[in-house]
């Protein structure tokens, strides 16, 4: 019996798991005063196996527009450099704005990926929002529908209508991707989004994003916040007292067992 399991101790210790881990890095100019700028993005594969059909897309706000980036097949270790152009309408209003970046991939078995991320973006001036959300880390069973509970705080000495968006990567859905809410000078407000798997593969964890935007006097602010979302098998309903009672039975089957030896 020992010599079997140490056998099998080691054949566990000799199996590895090959992954897939994209970082995205964003650079470009500090302030924006043109119709349309560059964005240079970095992309890189810290994982073990290749990624395939990468493909690199931002999430805009109304009045600003980009093209892609096609990486194609990303190799561990390797590293991509590429430009997007963003172009800008030209009644957006001047400040600080939030856009996303989500990245697209596949495995070597074909199954889709998607990771997201977030940067600043100022046209014309910088601004500085007093308006922050805290996004909780929640555990989601794949088939399972959750409320995702948004604690905000307005830290400024004025009321603000602020939007509430969340930037989710594909795999994930929400009711609804953005809500208007009033909050009090030096106050708190919850904002709740349903979310629900879409796709998402069991034992995975994806990072979430939520923003907050308003605007005041002519200038645009924005913050965001991020979380995890740590998605699990889900489980039909077990009683709380069925692993004490397998244990008393295999107990009481362990003392039979002595007893007749």
């Amino acid at each position: 019996m020992r010599k079997s399991l140490i056998i099998f101790f080691i054949l566990i210790g000799g199996v590895s798991a090959t992954f897939i881990s994209i970082t995205t890095t964003v650079s470009m100019e500090r302030i924006v005063r043109d119709n349309e700028t560059p964005v240079n993005l970095t992309i890189v594969n810290s994982g073990d196996e290749p990624a395939y059909d990468v493909l690199v897309s931002l999430i805009t706000p109304k009045g600003l527009d980009s093209d892609e980036l096609l990486p194609g097949r990303l190799n561990p270790d390797e590293l991509y450099t590429g430009e997007l152009k963003i172009k800008i309408d030209e009644n957006v209003t001047p400040g600080t704005y939030t856009l996303g970046v989500i990245t697209d991939y596949r495995d070597a078995n074909g199954y889709p990926f998607s990771a997201i991320s977030t940067f600043s973006l100022v046209i014309k001036k910088p601004t500085f929002s007093r308006v922050m959300a805290r996004v909780p880390e929640i555990t989601l069973g794949d088939k399972e529908t959750k409320d995702l509970k948004l604690s905000i705080r307005n830290f400024d000495d004025k009321p603000h209508s602020i939007q509430v968006e969340l930037l989710l990567p594909r795999e994930l859905r929400s009711d609804r991707e953005e809500k208007t809410l009033v909050i009090d000078k030096k106050s708190d407000g919850e904002v709740s989004f349903s979310i629900s798997s879409f796709g998402a593969l069991p034992g995975s964890n994806y990072v979430i994003f939520a923003t907050i935007n308003y605007e005041e006097e002519g200038s645009h602010y924005s913050s965001s916040s991020s979380g995890i979302v740590h998605v699990v098998e889900h489980k039909g309903f077990v009683p709380s007292w069925l692993p004490i009672a397998i244990v008393v039975i295999l107990i009481l089957i362990f003392i039979v067992y002595q007893f007749r030896k």
